[in-house]
């Protein structure tokens, strides 16, 4: 049993987005943003980043500043710090006026990520999913869906079941209970998925809770659209591959919403902007955003209930199990040390030296850490300085 894990080198391999752009990194991610079409589209909402960079940072420019390539970790982690400093405060205007920019910038990135796979499924993702054996395990910390299409279109895979956690929904054309099905392999996508769905948040107090009134965990996960779907305001976009779709995911629909608290009404209401295109699809539901763990310093991960626990618990058993590890294009960044204790954790209930492959052009960060930090002898490492090229790449180590 092998365990392949997967990191932003491996979805650098993707070059075949209509758009002409690769997957983004934290440095290059600006960039990238402003070279789509999505960055002109009106309902791409940013308002709230710009009014927090002018008003925190002093910036007009905001657009220039961004582009310059400002490090998206380091923004949202500075917003979602400032927010954590304020959210306690009840009625507190402060922590509306944050959460706006820091749910802005998880649509922004879902919304970059879904853009660029708008395409052709990967190849060089293909060729992997090709080669997993059963029982091999995907574990993956990227949030894009390359390796999902690839493994649903070479592997026999579902996402019904797949993610190794159980959907409250798929939305196949609409919102129904997962499919009766078994996938071979599972793909653990331990921060989450663009594709993977629940409602926004909002203060109930002093406490942060989600619009629903399901557990926390509940998940919702998209597979696709071929007609338009109820989303907020009626913005639907279509035109979109299979596990991508526009700014705005469909709304949840049959899902019970949560009470106002006594004595208190929920208003809805929208305001129109003459700038802004009036939507033409229904609005029936809760509105959803993606289930992501945003790239912040210091990850969230129990908001979402037993959750992400499940698949850390999950992705441990797989790594104290597995005969093979192969690293594609993931440097054990320093200050994620939830990642490097989940190897750490799990390499001392092994009885067993694993056998380690790395691909990775700039390979000595994650040789560092299984050398020195893992113990793993130089007899049971392999490195690939190179990038991941699918077929050429793995065909060497697989035998295939």
């Amino acid at each position: 049993m092998r365990v392949i894990l997967l990191g932003a080198g491996a979805s650098k391999s993707y070059g075949a987005s209509p758009t002409g752009q690769r997957m983004p990194i934290a440095m290059d991610f600006f960039p990238t943003f402003f070279s789509l079409d999505a960055a002109s589209n009106p309902w791409v909402l940013r308002d709230g980043l710009i009014q927090y960079l002018r008003t925190e940072k002093g910036i007009e420019d905001t657009d220039a500043y961004l582009s310059a390539g400002v490090d998206i970790e380091e923004i949202h982690s500075e917003i979602a710090t400032r927010l954590a400093s304020v959210e306690k405060e009840a009625g507190g205007i402060d922590r509306i006026v944050l959460s706006k920019p820091f749910n802005q910038l998880i649509f922004l990135f879902a919304t970059t990520l879904n853009e660029i796979a708008n395409g052709p499924v990967s190849k060089s993702h293909i060729d992997l999913a090709a080669s997993l054996r059963p029982d091999d395990v995907v574990v993956t910390f990227n949030w894009d869906t390359l390796m999902d299409r690839a493994m649903i279109e070479a592997a026999g895979w579902s996402l019904d079941d797949g993610y190794g956690i159980k959907p409250h929904s798929v939305f196949r054309d609409g919102w129904n209970g997962p499919a009766n099905r078994r996938s071979s392999n599972k793909l653990i996508k331990l921060h989450g998925s663009v594709n993977w769905l629940t409602a926004h948040p909002i203060y109930e107090g002093d406490e942060l809770v989600f619009t629903h009134a399901l557990p926390a965990e509940s998940l919702f996960v998209y597979d696709y659209a071929t007609q338009p779907y109820p989303t907020h305001a009626g913005r639907y976009t279509g035109g979109y591959a299979p596990l991508t779709y526009g700014y705005y995911p469909p709304n949840l629909i049959g899902v019970p919403s949560r009470s106002a608290p006594d004595g208190y009404v929920i208003v809805k209401a929208q305001a129109k902007m003459p700038w802004m295109p009036e939507g033409q699809a229904g609005k029936e539901g809760l509105p959803s955003m993606p289930l992501i763990i945003p790239p912040v310093k210091e990850k969230s991960y129990k908001f979402f209930g037993t959750l992400f626990e499940t698949l850390w618990q999950q992705a441990s058993a797989a790594i104290q199990a597995c005969d093979e590890i192969l690293v594609i294009g993931y440097s054990f960044p320093r200050t994620d040390l939830k990642s490097l204790d989940l190897f750490k954790s799990a390499f001392v209930q092994r009885k067993s030296i694993p056998r380690v492959t790395i691909v990775d052009p700039y390979p000595s960060r994650p040789q560092e850490v299984f050398q020195h930090e893992l113990g793993i002898p130089k007899s049971h490492l392999r490195v690939v300085a190179s990038p991941f090229l699918g077929q050429e790449t793995i065909a060497p180590l697989f035998d295939i």
